[in-house]
């Protein structure tokens, strides 16, 4: 690695877009420490391993049918390192796992011990930018239909040009939003998934139906003027669906709006707002970590105050007690109760 030269330059004149990579130039990198020599090492590692020989293991499963059930292990042997020799990269593996025994097929072996381990699952952890690029490009392991699985095998949602576009449309939509490394729903977002959660155009296997399609016209399978009336057909049906879609609204779950008078407020998880995409009204529920009751917000909506609601928290930290209400221009406000002893 100290023979390699590897500088990164940076481009002013030139806007970089999604399909450069890393221009290496003929400067070489004198005089670093440090982080610098920690990230120069590591590009240039990356670099070498992206030419370097493939790793080749011999692979083994063992399957064990006790009973009805079927285990089974897994192990490994290397036979060349290849790129890994670049970090000296050791095989992830689990020990269990990598030192299997000899067997031969039909052998019986005792059982020594039998338990049963109950666990929970857990929910999949939140995205980040980089596991929600990664999770559209491999959308079409989730189809069912093995011909449009295969299909978007090497497509996915979006192509690594639009993918990062697409991220920075939810954004501006304000359907997510940034926490830390983590991406978070926001209320608009979770309303817009329940309204076309079910409906034909946020069918993933759309995508496998087109790839299909233009693989089968791409070997004379298909027609092109076919596939240009069944896109036509399809963008008339899922334009049909979702003009035609509506909020339901029970009097349980929704107030008259006081604003705009002629909206109705339904009520979310986490925000009580209009229907009416001209009015603005939105009444969060979680208010100085305290959170609102449906019986509070309706009393907003309905009084334009709530009573004394005790438990707010400050900045700093300390706890108080006030009512809710409306400015002149529909925003929540505290309405601090007069002290006793005071004019």
């Amino acid at each position: 690695m100290d023979n390699i030269v590897l500088n990164v330059r940076s481009v002013d004149d030139k806007k970089v877009t999604d399909h450069h990579a890393l221009i290496i130039t003929e400067n070489p990198a004198k005089d670093i420490s440090g982080d610098d020599k920690t990230i120069y090492e590591m590009v240039a590692g990356r670099m070498l391993e992206a030419f370097s020989q493939k790793c080749v293991k011999d692979a083994t499963t063992i399957a064990l049918t006790c009973g009805d059930t079927v285990f089974e292990t897994k192990g490994s042997t290397m036979k060349q390192t290849g790129w890994r020799a670049v970090f000296n990269e050791k095989e992830e593996k689990d020990d269990e796992e990598s030192n299997l025994p000899n067997l031969s097929e039909g052998e019986q072996l005792p059982v020594l011990q039998a338990y049963v381990l109950e666990k929970q699952t857990k929910p999949k952890p939140l995205h980040t930018e980089a596991s929600l690029l990664s999770a559209m490009e491999s959308a079409g392991k989730e189809v069912e239909n093995e011909a449009e699985r295969e299909a978007m095998k090497e497509s996915g949602i979006g192509t690594p040009a639009t993918r990062a576009a697409i991220i920075e449309t939810l954004f501006a939509r304000d359907y997510i939003r940034r926490e830390k490394k983590s991406l978070l729903p926001t209320d608009k977002g979770l309303a817009v998934y329940d309204i076309v959660k079910d409906k034909r155009i946020a069918d993933v296997a759309m995508t496998g139906n087109w790839e299909n399609a233009l693989a089968k016209i791409e070997s004379g399978e298909m027609d092109t003027n076919t596939f240009r009336q069944a896109t036509e057909v399809y963008t008339r049906q899922i334009t049909t669906e979702l003009l035609n879609t509506s909020i339901a609204v029970t009097d349980n779950n929704a107030c008259d709006c006081p604003k705009c008078k002629s909206g109705k407020v339904i009520f979310y998880p986490k925000v009580a707002k209009c229907n009416n995409a001209d009015c603005g009204l939105m009444v969060f529920r979680n208010r100085s970590e305290k959170e609102l009751s449906d019986k509070q917000i309706t009393d907003l909506l309905a009084t334009g105050k709530t009573a004394v609601i005790k438990g707010f928290k400050s900045k700093g930290g300390k706890s108080f007690d006030a009512a809710l209400k409306f400015d002149a221009d529909y925003n929540v406000v505290f309405d601090f109760p007069e002290k006793k002893g005071k004019k």
